[in-house]
């Protein structure tokens, strides 16, 4: 397989608001019945310690309790006890700048989309060393139910989209384009040793589901809970299949960017749509007063670009009965659970925020 050695470069320096992490003396007591949302902080070069900068638009765990994020090449690595591990920039010029999404197989080791930036690239995946900053390319095999041949297996990927790790495979949603049409979109188990890959789902995109993205697709999330039950969340849909792509339920709602990210129990996270009758309550834990001001920003989608509420499902996501609204983070870039609390994305330039979402206790 193909190798390749990216130049580490010196930490950046990131462009955020000065804060201060005290912590309010009247900041309230959760209950168990309180979600609790605290600002996470991180190390920023010569700006020391922020909880406040740009948003972050992508997220994993690290399956150690941690996670990393990253925005184009910004690069974060926060450990279990909240410790920032890694923070560094990458070039324009280097090629894990053309990383897309991303997936961790182990605390250093990130399974990558590759965008195609040049002319004679190709969609992909790879899978990068976050200490060396080497990668290895997953080799590219044809989808059996496609009858593509060996040689025009890279040039049959359209766009390769979001991903998720289960298992050490990855799962990937991929474009297709279809004629007279618009396009598919599948979801591909794929072997990361063998790049062998199987078609698990596939179905039909329009135009209308998503029009604000055209040209480019509209977006699709995928994640997996501990036993392999999968999760997807589309313009119009929040589906749940079975390992094997079996669909088990389908809910319609009408995102702008619909996000999900599920516990290891099936206990899911969902944003899509308009606000809801939310009875949930929620406490800020923490943080600068700039970054809880963010928070209590996005406690309503009104007058927010990214206007998606949340919502939260237990089990089967096809009966209305298991969803809750939540009536906080709306709009939200990324999520992802990472062993006791999802870490959520939230903001842009100027207003972004990590915030350490933890259920009730009531709820576990």
């Amino acid at each position: 397989m193909p190798r390749a050695r990216i130049t580490r470069l010196l930490p950046a320096l990131l462009v955020a608001t000065s804060v201060t992490l005290a912590a309010s003396a009247c900041t309230p007591q959760a209950t168990a019945d309180d979600w609790m949302l605290e600002p996470v902080p991180f190390e920023s070069g010569h700006m020391g310690e922020v909880d406040l900068a740009f948003g972050m638009s992508t997220i994993t765990a690290d399956g150690a309790g941690g996670f990393w994020s990253g925005s184009a090449g910004s690069w974060l690595h926060v450990g279990a006890d909240g410790e920032t591990l890694a923070r560094f920039n990458i070039d324009v010029e280097h090629p894990m700048h053309a990383m897309g999404s991303i997936a961790a197989l182990s605390p250093t080791e990130l399974v990558a989309t590759r965008t195609v930036t040049a002319p004679d690239a190709v969609p992909g995946l790879s899978i990068i060393d976050m200490e060396t900053l080497e990668y290895t390319d997953v080799p590219t095999k044809p989808v059996p139910e496609t009858g593509a041949g060996e040689a025009d297996a890279a040039a049959g990927d359209f766009m390769l989209g979001d991903l998720a790790v289960h298992d050490g495979d990855a799962y990937v949603v991929r474009y297709q384009p279809v004629p007279q049409e618009y396009l598919d979109f599948e979801i591909l188990r794929v072997d990361l040793g063998s790049g062998e890959r199987e078609l698990l789902h596939r179905e039909a995109l329009t135009i209308s589901t998503s029009p604000q993205v055209f040209p480019g697709v509209p977006p699709v999330d995928i994640d997996l809970d501990a036993g392999g039950t999968i999760y997807l969340a589309t313009p119009s849909y929040r589906i749940i299949l079975a390992p094997d792509g079996t669909e088990l339920s389908r809910a319609a709602q009408s995102a702008n960017r619909p996000i999900v990210s599920a516990d290891p129990d099936g206990r899911v996270l969902w944003w899509g749509g308009a606000e809801g009758a939310a009875h949930a309550t929620s406490v800020i834990i923490g943080g600068s007063g700039e970054a809880r001001d963010a928070i209590v920003g996005r406690a309503s989608c009104e007058g927010l670009i990214r206007d998606d509420a949340l919502r939260m499902t237990v089990g089967d996501a096809g009966a209305e009965s298991t969803v809750e609204s939540l009536p906080f983070l709306c709009g939200a870039n990324a999520a992802a659970w990472t062993g006791d609390s999802w870490i959520v994305a939230t903001g842009g330039e100027g207003d972004g925020v990590l915030v350490r979402l933890t259920p009730p206790a009531a709820l576990d």
